[in-house]
Parts: structure tokens; sequence; C-alpha cells
């Protein structure tokens, strides 16, 4: 019996090196994973191990409550590479988180799409990745996405993409963000 080498192409057959796509109620544990894999990157500088410990024992939780998000109609984008990993994901809502309405009242800010979460691994380097989920998630609207950390792909996609920094970093003075300062990326 002969083996043949399966010989995976670079490619797909519209030269494609990544799929984007909605997530599934069962890719929501692949995107908290993702998650907690960059936030120790991201974060790594700024908070101790006892952080990443307490956020990755919840998983579970968060993995029900995005699986539950999702059934409800939420969208989170993923770009995945050709042996479906992960390389990048985005969330945004017009729902505004409370310190996001604050922001958004302040600078006079209306019908504001929120990214609830963005994040790029290295393997989205080089690629078109970045800027079609942000294409996806917000399209041209007027957007705001708080950037935090280490996170040099994110701030080029954003910026390319047409936001820029409003306002003083906030630093947030409560656990567990505490030490975790953001800027306020907006576009108009």
């Amino acid at each position: 019996m002969a083996i043949w080498p399966f010989k995976r192409n670079n490619t797909t057959e519209t030269g494609a090196t990544h799929y984007i796509r909605d997530a599934a109620v069962a890719d929501a544990r692949a995107v908290v994973e993702f998650k907690h894999r960059l936030w120790r990157q991201i974060y790594g500088d700024l908070k101790d191990p006892a952080f990443f410990e307490a956020a990755e024992a919840t998983m579970t939780e968060q993995t029900r409550f995005w699986q539950s998000r999702i059934r409800g109609g939420a969208t989170i984008w993923l770009a995945e590479d050709l042996r479906g990993s992960i390389v990048g994901t985005i969330h945004a809502t017009q729902t505004l988180s409370d310190q996001t309405a604050q922001f958004s009242q302040v600078y006079g800010l209306d019908e504001l799409q929120e990214i609830r979460f963005f994040y790029l691994c290295d393997a989205a380097q080089d690629t078109n990745v970045a800027a079609t989920l942000i294409q996806h998630a917000v399209g041209e609207r007027s957007a705001l996405a708080w950037l935090a950390g280490k996170t040099p792909l994110v701030g080029t996609a954003l910026r390319t993409a047409g936001f820029e920094p409003l306002g003083e970093p906030v630093d947030p003075t409560d656990a567990p963000w505490q030490g975790v300062p953001k800027q306020a990326m907006v576009r108009r």
C-alpha cells in the first residue's frame, strides 16, 4: 500500500491565504482560548500571573456567555489560516459599554459602533486580515475602539482604517484592569 504525500497549498484556488467568516456557536471556545493566548502577550508586562490564572479559570463561563450571545444574534468575525487556526477576531456592537457611552457623550460622538474586542496574532502581519475584519465589523461607520497593552498590529490597523486617538489615555482604577491604560481610538 502506497501513501501519497499531501501537499498543502499556500493559498486557496482563489489565491486567498486566509478565510474570514462569522463565528458559529461551536467556535466560542476557540475564540476565548485565542483571546487568552494573546492576553499573555498584550498584557504580560502589565499584569501578574495571578491575573491571567484568574481570567483563564473562567474560560468555561466565558465560552457559555459567547455561545449565548452568538445564539442571540451577536456576530464575532474570525480570520483563519488555511489550517483553520484563528489569526484574528473582532466583535463590534451598537450597544455601547458604560465607559464608551460616557466618553461618546463628553466628545459629542453620535451613532457610534463600539469595537468591543479586536485581536490579531503575529501571523496576521503583512496580510489584509486586519482591514478585512474591520470592514466586516463596522464598515465605514463611525466607531470607537479602546487600545491597550502591546498591540502594534491592532494599532496600525486602526490608524490605517482612519481611527485616531481621542482624549487622554484612561487608567482604570478598579481591579482587574487597574494599571492597564487604554486609549480611545475613534473614526468619525
